[in-house]
């Protein structure tokens, strides 16, 4: 019988929620704070680190942020609502098999040695600390996972 909140029930449905609502502030919003000597401070988003990479003429690791840290988590997000509101005649284990390497290739590491390598290049740095950016991008990264397990245990148990 399916669940009137959609595939993963209202847990799921919130986690969506949550995550559509996190996930652009975390890529939009400084995610880390670089201090030089005592008196210069730059904060940097996962946007500004893209876009300081192209600039840098670092293209491999300028696409493997874009691309790992900023269009899969999308992707992913809008492949769970789909799989959130599809009935599951609709949805096939490829699917399903696809939303879960997704959410494999979503890493947060990718992320972090992205924005570390970064912040190193610039050098000179005397302190180096985390901004909100980083928090709501890990919430949305967390409120995706959960969400993600909840829906394909769903299909998973209607498909049996």
């Amino acid at each position: 019988m399916r669940d009137p909140h959609g595939a993963g029930g209202a847990l799921a449905r919130a986690c969506l929620i949550l995550a559509a609502i996190a996930l652009p502030l975390g890529i939009w919003l400084p995610m880390l704070e670089a201090q030089r000597l005592v008196f210069f401070h730059e904060s940097y988003s996962l946007f500004d680190v893209a876009q300081s990479l192209l600039d840098g003429r670092s293209y491999l690791l300028a696409g493997t942020v874009i691309v790992f840290s900023m269009i899969f988590p999308v992707a992913k997000l809008f492949a769970l609502i789909w799989l959130h509101v599809a009935s599951s005649a609709r949805v096939s284990k490829r699917a399903l098999y696809w939303i879960e390497m997704l959410g494999k290739w979503t890493m947060m590491d990718v992320l972090i040695a992205a924005l570390f390598v970064f912040t190193i290049g610039r050098g000179g740095l005397s302190s180096l600390g985390e901004q909100p950016g980083v928090w709501f991008f890990t919430f949305a990264a967390l409120m995706l996972m959960l969400a993600s397990g909840r829906i394909a245990a769903a299909h998973k148990k209607l498909a049996e």
